[in-house]
């Protein structure tokens, strides 16, 4: 059975806030949740109880991990900073993180007198915040050219201010909740998949960030030709029409996208052999289950928003002149850095993560 995020939120209890914990607020791209929690590591160790706080499904993903003391999704209060005040105060939260680019997490805090609030300066939290960095820049000053600040840089820096002598600590592989690692077992048994096998991720958010339908097609067919079962997962809307053409070209290949939500799709990620995807929240869900990733990278950055893990390998089209262009679309005839990435360059970093 496939289940929405509803049905998953209304599993159980397990995960209500505890009074006097750190609320983290999060924002709503998923992969920038994913580097928060693997920056809040150093917390996690040192004893702090965290509370993850944000849009359903990031609590949704988070919900049982173990990773979080208590999960909080938004509700009708998400707009009110007088019904935000209320439910801290109720929680009696010693602490708000907020890590998106709205203050608005910041003013219910400072509303509660939530006596530790972390965030960005821009916005009015240099006015809010009893911690604040600016966020469009580093705070050690000017990079050398070339080189490009990480978001997760950028996340610790903002909690070592806020939390000062934190020790450093050794990365925890993400593992969602019992009931999703149950149910990808499932899945696989309906899908006919078996360990090791590859999740090839097609989401991104913009469609200048993802790798082009024949490129998909190149791979899968190698794949194949080498015997390794291979599955596709993603998102509703561009992700299913990406799925579709894909299976148009290739009738048969298994595809979940936009079939299930972010833990189960996080638990097929944990079990799987190795992941191909984009700069891309899936690409990170795979770098933070400790899972072997390959990430196509083109108009965007791999020192600011690569995936944060022991064995991850970016791959680009090092001959193309516009990488890093930024743009949100391409103006060089047939998009070459996503359309035209080699499948024998995926094939080759694969093979070397692949038992």
């Amino acid at each position: 059975m496939i289940l929405g995020v509803g049905d998953i939120l209304r599993e159980g209890e397990a995960d209500r806030p505890p009074l006097g914990a750190i609320w983290v607020r999060m924002p709503r791209f998923i992969g920038d949740a994913v580097l928060i929690h693997q920056a809040l590591e150093p917390l996690r160790a040192a004893g702090w109880q965290l509370v993850a706080w944000g849009p359903a499904p990031i609590a949704e993903m988070f919900r049982g991990s173990g990773a979080f003391a208590g999960v909080w999704a938004d509700g009708p209060e998400r707009g009110r900073p007088l019904a935000l005040r209320t439910l801290l105060r109720d929680h009696q939260a010693a602490g708000v993180v907020n890590l998106p680019r709205s203050s608005r997490a910041l003013v219910a805090a400072w509303l509660a007198r939530v006596p530790l609030r972390a965030g960005w300066r821009e916005g009015g939290g240099r006015f809010l915040a009893t911690a604040a960095l600016p966020f469009a820049a580093p705070p050690s000053g000017a990079l050398p050219p070339g080189t490009s600040f990480h978001q997760f840089d950028r996340y610790r820096r903002l909690l070592d201010l806020a939390f000062p002598g934190l020790p450093p600590a050794a990365p925890v592989p993400f593992r969602p909740r019992p009931e999703a690692m149950a149910r990808a077992v499932a899945l696989e048994a309906s899908l006919g998949l078996a360990p090791p096998y590859v999740v090839l991720a097609l989401g991104a958010m913009t469609a200048n960030k993802r790798l082009g339908t024949g490129v998909w097609l190149d791979l899968i067919g190698r794949l194949a030709r080498r015997g390794v079962q291979h599955v596709l997962l993603g998102g509703r809307g561009e992700d299913e029409a990406q799925a579709a053409a894909i299976l148009a070209g290739s009738p048969g290949v298994p595809s979940l996208a936009g079939r299930i939500p972010l833990s189960t799709s996080a638990a097929l990620i944990a079990r799987a052999a190795a992941v191909v995807g984009n700069d891309s929240a899936l690409s990170h869900l795979a770098a933070a289950c400790g899972t072997p990733v390959v990430v196509a990278f083109g108009p965007t950055r791999p020192g600011a928003t690569a995936p944060v893990g022991p064995r991850v390998r970016v791959l680009r089209r090092e001959d193309l002149d516009c990488l890093e262009c930024g743009g949100f679309s391409c103006r060089v005839p047939g998009h070459p850095c996503m359309e035209a990435l080699p499948g024998a360059l995926i094939e080759e970093a694969l093979v070397s993560f692949m038992p």
